[in-house]
C-alpha cells in the first residue's frame, strides 16, 4: 500500500497492506527465566502474522515492564508507532500483554484508532470494526484490570498476615541478609549490620552527631550518607520490631536477629533532634535551640536589640509572648549547674563508678581499633600493590596518580581514627579524673567556656534540652541525664539526710545515663 494516509482512515479489514510492530512483555524478570515467556509471545505472534499475511516491521518490549502501569518503554512504542506513516497494527500475543490497566487502555486503543492503528490479539479473536467486537476487547482490558485488583488484595492480605507473624516479606534494611526457608522469611545481620552497630552505640554512649558517625562508619569500610544514617537511628526493626503501612500504627515484635537492644536503641532515640546540628555559631546565643518555651513546647531562639544594645531570647511561634533577656537566662543557667556539685568526701565513690563505666567504653574502643587495624593493613597492602603494577608497566601515570590520591587520602583518615581510639584508651584515670573536675564545677565551666564547648557542657547536662516556665520564671529539670540526676537529689538531700544520700549516690551503675560523658575541653574566646 505503501504510505498510508492520515486522513482517511480505512477499516481494519480493507487494509490491504497491514505492517506490524510486534510489543512483547512480561512483568518480571522470573517469569522470562522460568517460561522464556518473551521468544513464546514473539512465535505465537510471528506465526500469527505469516497466517494473516502481515508483515513485521519492528519489535518492541523484549523486557520486564510491568502492564499495571504505562511504563517508559510502552509511551516511547505508542509514540514511535503513532508517528510511522507505515505500521497500521499493534501485534500482541493477548491483550493482557498490551496493558492491563483498564480504562487507561481502552483510551490508548481509542487514540490509536483515530491514526489509523489497530491494536490485534494473536490468541483472542475480535472485529476491531463491529462495535461488539470493540465492545468486547474493553470487556478484555476491564477484565485484565479487575484480575490485578484481585491478585493485588490478595497478595495484601498475605503481606499483611505474614507481617503480623513477625515475619518481614521484603527486601531487608541495610545490615541484614534475608533468605527463605519453607513459608519463614530468615533475616540475619551480615557483616554491614556489625560495623552499623557501632553507630547506635557511639549515639548512646558518646552523644556525638550524625556527621561524626558518618565520618566514623566511612573509617569502618561503610559509606552511608546522614539522612540514611538518621532513618537507621529511628529504625526499630533494628531492635526487633516491624513498622509497616499495612499495619497502619500498630508495631509487631518481629522474628529477625537483633541488631542492637532495645534498651540503646531508646536511648538513642531519648536524644531529641537525632541528626539535628546547627552549624552557625553566635556567641551570645548559646542557649537557642536548647531551651524550650513550656507554653507553647517551642525552642527559644536569639535577637538583638541594636538600639538598646541588648541581646534576647524569644519563642518564635506566633502568639507565644516568652521574651528573656540573655543575662537572666545565662545567669539562672549557672546557677542551675551549679546544683550538680558532689561534696569532696563523695568523690572517691564517683571515681568507681566512672572506672567501671569507662573499662567498658574503652572495650568497645578496642573491638574498633582492631577493625581499624586491619583496614589499614588492607589500605597499605593495596598502595603497594599499585606501586608494584605501576613500576612493571600495568597501569599508566594517571590512573595511578587518581589511585594513589584516593588510597593515600583513605589511609590518613584510618589514621586518624586509629590516633583518636588510641587516646580514648590510655591514661584512663586522668580522663576520670578530669570528667569528675568537670562534674563538680558545671555552672563556672559553662560561664568560662566559649559557645562550642557551653553547647557541649548544656548538651551532656541537658541532651533534650531544658524547658523554661515563664510563670515561674524559672528552668524545669525533668529532662536532665540520668547521672546529673542522681547527682542533683544527692546534692539536695546531703546536707539533712546524708545516709540516704549515700545509698541513692551508690545506685549509679555504668548502665544508667552515660551517653554523653565526653569531656568538653574549654578553649579561649574569639
Amino acid at each position: 500500500m505503501g504510505k498510508k494516509s492520515r486522513e482517511k482512515i480505512l477499516e481494519y479489514s480493507k487494509l490491504v497492506n497491514k505492517v506490524a510492530a510486534v510489543w512483547t512483555r512480561v512483568s518480571t524478570d522470573k517469569q522470562a527465566d522460568n517460561n522464556g515467556s518473551l521468544e513464546s509471545q514473539k512465535k505465537i505472534c510471528e506465526e500469527y502474522a505469516a497466517c494473516k499475511g502481515i508483515k513485521i516491521k519492528k519489535y518492541y518490549g523484549d523486557t520486564s515492564e510491568s502492564a499495571k502501569t504505562e511504563g517508559k518503554l510502552y509511551r516511547e512504542m505508542i509514540s514511535e508507532v503513532a508517528k510511522d506513516k507505515e505500521m497500521n497494527v499493534i501485534l500482541v500475543a493477548s491483550f493482557d500483554r498490551f496493558s492491563r490497566t483498564g480504562p487507561e487502555a481502552i483510551m490508548t486503543k481509542a487514540y490509536l484508532k483515530t491514526k489509523g492503528i489497530y491494536v490485534v490479539s494473536a490468541t483472542q479473536a475480535t472485529d476491531p470494526d463491529s462495535a461488539a467486537g470493540t465492545f468486547m476487547e474493553n470487556i478484555i482490558f476491564l477484565f485484565n484490570q479487575f484480575e490485578n485488583s484481585l491478585r493485588r488484595d490478595k497478595a495484601v492480605i498475605g503481606m499483611t498476615d505474614c507481617l503480623r507473624k513477625g515475619n518481614w516479606y521484603s527486601k531487608p534494611p541495610l545490615g541484614y541478609d534475608k533468605k527463605k526457608v519453607g513459608k519463614d522469611h530468615i533475616l540475619t545481620v551480615n557483616n554491614t549490620g556489625k560495623i552499623l552497630r557501632n553507630a547506635f552505640v557511639w549515639k548512646a554512649v558518646e552523644g556525638i552527631g550524625d556527621i561524626e558517625i558518618v565520618r566514623r562508619l566511612k573509617g569502618l569500610g561503610l559509606v552511608i550518607d546522614r539522612k540514611h544514617l538518621n532513618k537507621i537511628l529511628h529504625n526499630p526493626f533494628y531492635c526487633g520490631y516491624i513498622q509497616h503501612s499495612l499495619l497502619g500504627d500498630e508495631v509487631i515484635k518481629g522474628n529477625q536477629e537483633i541488631l542492637i537492644d532495645e534498651a540503646t536503641f531508646n536511648k538513642v532515640n531519648g536524644i531529641s533532634n537525632a541528626g539535628y546540628e546547627h552549624k552557625e555559631i553566635t556567641e551570645p546565643f548559646p542557649l537557642k535551640r536548647h531551651i524550650i518555651c513550656s507554653d507553647c513546647g517551642g525552642y527559644l531562639t536569639g535577637y538583638t536589640v541594636k538600639v538598646r544594645g541588648r541581646d534576647y531570647y524569644k519563642c518564635n511561634k506566633k502568639g507565644c509572648k516568652s521574651n528573656h533577656s540573655t543575662e537572666k537566662l545565662h545567669q539562672k543557667y549557672i546557677n542551675l549547674l551549679n546544683g550538680y556539685n558532689i561534696p569532696d568526701e563523695f568523690i572517691p565513690i564517683l571515681t568507681d563508678v566512672l572506672r567501671k563505666v569507662f573499662e567498658e567504653y574503652n572495650q568497645s574502643k578496642g573491638e574498633t581499633k582492631k577493625v581499624l587495624l586491619k583496614r589499614k593493613t588492607e589500605c597499605e597492602n593495596r598502595i603497594n600493590a599499585v606501586k608494584v603494577r605501576f613500576g612493571l608497566g600495568e597501569i599508566n601515570s594517571e590512573i595511578y596518580t587518581a589511585t594513589m590520591g584516593e588510597l593515600n587520602s583513605r589511609l590518613a583518615e584510618i589514621r586518624r581514627d586509629l590516633e583518636d581510639a588510641g587516646q580514648n584508651l590510655s591514661n584512663m584515670m586522668k580522663y576520670i579524673n578530669q570528667t569528675i573536675e568537670m562534674s563538680c564545677k558545671l555552672g563556672s565551666l559553662w560561664n568560662d567556656s566559649n559557645f562550642v564547648d557551653r553547647q557541649k557542657v548544656q548538651n551532656l547536662v541537658f541532651p533534650s534540652g531544658i524547658y523554661f516556665d515563664k510563670e515561674k520564671d524559672d528552668y524545669r529539670t525533668e529532662n536532665e541525664n540520668e547521672v546529673f540526676k542522681i547527682f542533683r537529689r544527692f546534692a539536695e538531700t546531703y546536707k539533712g539526710e546524708k545516709e540516704k544520700a549515700t545509698t541513692d549516690f551508690t545506685r549509679l551503675s555504668p548502665s544508667v545515663g552515660m551517653r554523653r560523658l565526653e569531656r568538653p575541653t574549654p578553649t579561649s574566646r574569639t
